[in-house]
């Protein structure tokens, strides 16, 4: 994720890495500046010249975190292969996300609708890539009529789930030994 690209002997991505995952496990509201500081290893103030406050780390981190999601999930729709190829890689593009990037994976799942309706105009949301997905699915009659805003939602949201469910379960199995399954239901969930 490019906020954690920084120059070596900088305090930033340790800081990121603090917040990130104390506002994954407890939440934005119940993290307070000290709580990051400590977790970071750095005084408090040491926070204060990168960022102007909470908020503003918090917004800045979960930017970060969905301009990279949106963009690897733009490249999988725009991509090649059919719808269900498509869907398959939307689905591994969760499990990934989940599975390696835990703490902002959860971050971003939680925090979605307290930021993106300040996206910036050159960041599209994962509801419009969605939601292109299935009209394109629909124009080529392998997705059910409907509301696509409502059937990228229900995916979106089974998605999430299922993800969410795995991280705070704890299991041991893969979350991608389960790829199959779930691209089947997903698919089953918005096909013809």
């Amino acid at each position: 994720m490019e906020i954690l690209k920084e120059k070596p002997g900088t305090k930033r991505p340790v800081i990121i890495r603090a917040a990130t995952s104390l506002f994954a496990n407890q939440g934005i509201d119940a993290t307070s500046m000290r709580d990051i500081a400590e977790r970071a290893g750095v005084r408090e103030a040491a926070i204060y010249r990168h960022f102007p406050g909470k908020e503003d780390l918090a917004r800045e981190i979960f930017l970060s975190w969905y301009r990279w999601y949106t963009a690897e999930l733009q490249g999988i729709v725009c991509g090649p292969g059919d719808t269900s190829e498509q869907l398959r890689g939307i689905v591994r593009h969760e499990f990934a996300a989940a599975t390696y990037h835990s703490d902002p994976f959860v971050y971003f799942c939680d925090n979605e609708l307290r930021f993106v309706r300040e996206l910036p105009s050159d960041v599209t949301s994962v509801r419009r890539i969605l939601t292109s997905f299935i009209v394109a699915g629909q124009e080529h009659g392998e997705i059910r009529t409907g509301d696509p805003r409502l059937l990228a939602d229900m995916l979106s949201g089974a998605l999430c789930a299922v993800a969410l469910a795995w991280l705070r379960a704890r299991r041991r199995k893969p979350l991608s030994a389960q790829l199959g399954a779930a691209a089947e239901a997903c698919w089953r969930m918005i096909a013809v």
